[in-house]
């Protein structure tokens, strides 16, 4: 649901495969503190290293644990986030881990743990000033992940399974995905396959340089930036076909690193508008936002958790 207005400062974790992030928030929801520090592979790792930027943050704004109203973490993986439970982290190394009871122990505060995509969706939602609208946040990493904001409350469905869009298959024959299936979402426009097809080209292209070869005449390199860009705009054409949605954000380390496939997945919505009545009433190319730079939105949305 949406956050409840807080009563006292909170904590948010965001736990990546290199990094993790702390911030804490303060009654008007300000980021008061903030730190970063790189993450330790393995279950105990990955306790150890939210411990300590825990700790560090809240010791920065001269607080205790008991002076937070709650802490969130936001984790990449499987999350029953009823039981705190993190499954198949595989970057983390992690099989299995009851973070939320284990991390709360520590510290003597209860831990909400969730997905890291739906965590970054209310970080965004905060961050656009959308509380209560309907968005979905797209996130285009080493993989590719939705989470959906229906009126402010998170789409969920079974085992918090919603949003795992990056295996819906839209290209067949555009390469086998790591799920089995042919021409995923993920496998068009996910960071893993994208670099893969950029380390084939002659002359070599990185994701950062890939808009600019692009423009520069590089055949190849137009070629990849088009598939990535037709991935990015079949799935914002999905989230607001099966979900509604008034906004859909593009975030990710895709996004970031190649803002300019944000622009041609937008003028690809343009062109499909043109050939589609249906398409041009849903005004794909204006729902579609990139999501704010330099901003913590996984820790803050981690940090909005214990108030969902």
């Amino acid at each position: 649901m949406t956050p409840s207005p807080p009563t006292a400062p909170s904590l948010g974790i965001d736990i990546g495969g290199s990094k993790t992030q702390a911030v804490l928030l303060d009654e008007q929801g300000r980021i008061v503190a903030d730190h970063v520090r790189p993450t330790q592979p393995g279950a105990d790792g990955v306790l150890a290293t939210a411990l300590a930027a825990a700790r560090e943050c809240v010791q920065r704004a001269g607080l205790r644990f008991s002076d937070l109203e709650g802490v969130g973490v936001g984790i990449p993986g499987r999350v029953d986030h009823h039981a705190g439970v993190v499954h198949t982290a595989v970057n983390l190394g992690i099989g299995r881990l009851p973070l939320g009871e284990r991390l709360g122990g520590l510290i003597g505060v209860e831990v909400r743990v969730d997905n890291d995509v739906k965590a970054t969706a209310l970080g965004v939602a905060r961050q656009l000033d959308a509380h209560d609208a309907d968005l979905s946040y797209l996130n285009f990493g080493t993989g590719v992940a939705a989470a959906t904001l229906t009126g402010g409350r998170l789409v969920r469905g079974s085992d918090n399974l919603a949003g795992e869009i990056g295996h819906i298959p839209v290209r067949p024959g555009a390469g086998r995905c790591a799920c089995g299936q042919d021409g995923c979402i993920e496998v068009v426009a996910g960071g893993a396959q994208l670099t893969q097809r950029l380390s084939r080209l002659t002359p070599a292209v990185s994701l950062g340089t890939l808009m600019g070869a692009a423009a520069d005449g590089h055949r190849e390199a137009a070629a990849v930036a088009e598939l990535a860009a037709s991935g990015i705009a079949d799935a914002v054409q999905l989230m607001v076909l099966t979900q509604g949605s008034d906004w859909v954000v593009v975030g990710g380390g895709v996004i970031q690193t190649a803002p300019g496939l944000a622009d041609l997945a937008r003028q690809l919505l343009v062109e499909r508008a043109s050939a589609s009545a249906f398409l041009a009433s849903l005004d794909l190319p204006g729902r579609l936002v990139v999501a704010p730079s330099g901003q913590p939105l996984a820790a803050v949305g981690a940090a909005l958790l214990p108030k969902c």
